[in-house]
C-alpha cells in the first residue's frame, strides 16, 4: 500500500471513529440481524465524512483504489463496507480487468442483501453494461450459492431498454425453484423493473414460466 494510500486510511478511521454512536449503532445492527457491528452513522453523516477521502481517493490509480476498498472491507463495521463500495463506483472510470474478479469476491465476503444488492447492479452491472453475455452471472445463476444466485439475477436491474431479457428470464428459470426469500424477491424485483420497459414480454413470461407467489406478487405489482 503506498504512501497516499495509508495517509487517506489515517485520516478517515479516527474521523469515523470520533463519531461512533453506540445508541444509533444498536438498532442498525439489529435491523442487519446482528450479522455485523455498526459504528452508529447514518449516511449523510457518513457521506459528509468520507466527502474528502472519496475525492482524493478516486484520482488514485485502479490497483490503488481496490487497496482501499480491500482495507476498508476488512474492517468490522457495516459502515466502512458501504464507503468501500461507493468508492470503487465513485473511480468507475479506473475499472480494468481486476475490478470484475474483485468485486464478484466482494459478494462472497460478509454477504447480505445490503451489500450484494449495490455490488450486483451497480459494480457488475456497470461493468458488463454493453458487453456480450457475461459468462460469470450465467455461471453463478447454477451455482448453490443464494448471494451469487442473486446477483445474477440483479445484475440487469438497471438497464432497462438494454436488458438481455433472454438472459434475464433463461437466470430466473434456472432458481425459480428456490424458495429462499432473497431470491424469491430478486426475482420479483428485477421483473417488475423491466416490466417498466416491457411489460408485455414479463406478463407473458410470469405465465409461461409458472412465476408465483412472493416473486409473481413483486413481479406484477404495477401491471
Amino acid at each position: 500500500m503506498q504512501k497516499k494510500t495509508k495517509q487517506l486510511l489515517e485520516e478517515l478511521l479516527p474521523a469515523m471513529e470520533f463519531h461512533r454512536d453506540p445508541a444509533l449503532a444498536l438498532p442498525m445492527a439489529r435491523y442487519m440481524k446482528n450479522l455485523f457491528p455498526y459504528l452508529g452513522i447514518k449516511q449523510p453523516l457518513r457521506k459528509t465524512l468520507s466527502a474528502r477521502f472519496m475525492k482524493e481517493a478516486k484520482d488514485l490509480d485502479n490497483a490503488e483504489i481496490i487497496a482501499l476498498a480491500d482495507a476498508l472491507w476488512n474492517k468490522p463495521e457495516r459502515e466502512f463496507q458501504y464507503i468501500a463500495m461507493e468508492l470503487l463506483y465513485a473511480a468507475r472510470k479506473k475499472w480494468d480487468n481486476k475490478s470484475l474478479p474483485f468485486f464478484c469476491s466482494l459478494v462472497n465476503r460478509k454477504p447480505w442483501w445490503d451489500t450484494v444488492d449495490f455490488i450486483a447492479s451497480k459494480l457488475i452491472g456497470t461493468y458488463y453494461a454493453g458487453k456480450h453475455k457475461p459468462p460469470k452471472m450465467i455461471a453463478w445463476s447454477a451455482t448453490n450459492d443464494l448471494w451469487q444466485n442473486r446477483t445474477a439475477i440483479l445484475f440487469q436491474l438497471n438497464y432497462k431498454k438494454a436488458t438481455d431479457s433472454g438472459l434475464l428470464f433463461a437466470i430466473i428459470n434456472r432458481v425459480k425453484h428456490k424458495k429462499d426469500f432473497f431470491i424469491q424477491k430478486a426475482i420479483g424485483w428485477s421483473l417488475r423493473q423491466y416490466h417498466r420497459t416491457d411489460p408485455a414480454a414479463v406478463e407473458l413470461f410470469v405465465e409461461q414460466a409458472a412465476i408465483n407467489g412472493l416473486a409473481k406478487r413483486e413481479a406484477l405489482k404495477h401491471a
